[in-house]
């Protein structure tokens, strides 16, 4: 007779759950709430957030990251030995840890400034193996003067603006079309009347780009010079709109294959343009980006090697050309709020042919295009969201000339269904 299987729990298993899960919410609140009880402190915290339940339907395989929660696109097509496609494989995720906690605590004023400081988590945890603990997404501490505000610590990158954040069910929020990226950086916004001038400079932390070393913040380290960007924006009743500049450098190594030192790096400049508006409870955003190198914001591309020393083997690198639009439609006027996202982003020519390794998302790929109708049902604090999400890919492949642009797509649809109760 074989052994039955014991299903309880150890003590020791149940002290590491809370030790994982349970102890760093606690430590990261537990002052704020010690604060809370002294009604003579001039200081005032407010705690809000949301719980939200996920459950999706994929037509196939997908690239994907967060086991499936964030689709990017299909995978491309793999065939066993009877033609038949392996990726075609439909599946089905459930998921809670987009549940999110805000703590904002404000203060007296700091050097003539209204100040306050945030600290917002989830529970995505930091990797796959760390889903469901949780996760730092916002800490920061704001000064507000009149004309001028200061951040300093981990915030959304300027290139994603709450004000064009697409109104999307999925956790990818319009990725890789959209921007997607929250980064350490010291940002200055200076108010001009209806002009708004924003500086940044940014590093990386949970969002990286690729290299020699895999995934890592190694490469804009090395480069000294922090992520730079420039950013204008226009405000008026209904209108927002406006341009930006980003800049960085990445140096992929320090030393090469034949033991000779290498500072080589690869300049990396994009260009965004935004704007949204709204009137009668229609808002309608869109935006262009021409990307180089933002694979750290969960979009395509990358950099690759254009040449290669004979004799140091030091390399010279270039980063992959994209283009990226969407168009984001939400009407919020009605208990029933119908929204629809559309994406399309294409790889364009680089100044000069990739003779070497290529680190970049997508670099096999010639465009992906994404349509999202989405329905929200609002009845107060509850939310109940259904969004269909289907995602087009065209694969590269040595027989590209020959096949139709029809056949040459891959498709994925995702069905998914979400509620949000608001706190």
């Amino acid at each position: 007779m074989g052994k039955s299987e014991n299903h309880t729990f150890a003590p020791q298993t149940s002290l590491f759950m809370i030790k994982k899960y349970l102890l760093p919410v606690v430590i990261c609140f537990l002052p704020f709430l010690c604060m809370g009880q002294d009604t003579e402190t001039p200081y005032k915290l407010t705690v809000t957030g949301f719980v939200r339940a996920d459950a999706l339907f994929d037509s196939r395989q997908a690239v994907e990251a967060r086991e499936g929660f964030l689709l990017f696109y299909a995978k491309k097509p793999q065939y066993d030995k009877e033609g038949k496609d392996i990726n075609a494989t439909p599946s089905f995720n459930q998921y809670a840890m987009c549940t999110r906690l805000t703590a904002k605590v404000t203060g007296p004023d700091v050097l003539g400034a209204k100040a306050f400081a945030l600290i917002e988590g989830d529970f995505t945890g930091a990797s796959n193996a760390e889903n469901n603990s949780m996760r730092l997404r916002h800490a920061y501490i704001s000064m507000q003067w009149e004309k001028t505000r200061l951040i300093m610590g981990q915030y959304w990158h300027p290139m994603d603006l709450p004000e064009m954040i697409p109104g999307v069910l999925g956790l990818n929020t319009g990725a890789p079309f959209h921007s997607f990226s929250r980064q350490p950086q010291i940002r200055v916004d200076h108010k001009l009347g209806a002009i708004n001038l924003v500086a940044v400079a940014a590093s990386q932390r949970d969002y990286v780009n690729s290299g020699p070393e895999g995934n890592s913040s190694i490469y804009l380290r090395n480069s000294i010079v922090p992520n730079l960007h420039g950013q204008v924006h226009f405000k008026k009743t209904g209108i927002f709109i406006g341009a930006a500049v980003d800049y960085k450098i990445l140096t992929p190594r320090l030393v090469t294959d034949s033991n000779f030192v290498s500072n080589e790096s690869v300049n990396c400049l994009s260009y965004t343009l935004f704007g949204n508006t709204a009137l009668h409870g229609l808002t309608i955003k869109a935006q262009y980006t021409l990307n180089r190198a933002l694979n750290d914001h969960l979009m395509m591309g990358g950099f690759g090697i254009t040449e290669t020393d004979p004799i140091t083997n030091r390399h010279t690198y270039a980063p992959l050309n994209y283009h990226a639009v969407w168009l984001n439609i939400c009407y919020a006027k009605t208990y029933w709020q119908p929204s629809l996202f559309t994406g399309y982003t294409l790889q364009a020519d680089t100044e000069k042919p990739f003779t070497g390794a290529v680190y970049a998302r997508g670099a096999d790929i010639e465009y992906v295009y994404r349509i999202a109708p989405m329905l929200t049902f609002v009845q107060k604090k509850f939310n109940f969201c259904c969004e269909l999400e289907y995602t087009a890919v065209a694969y590269e492949t040595d027989e590209t000339l020959l096949i139709s642009l029809k056949d040459r797509e891959t498709g994925i649809l995702r069905v998914n269904l979400a509620a949000v109760y608001n706190f």
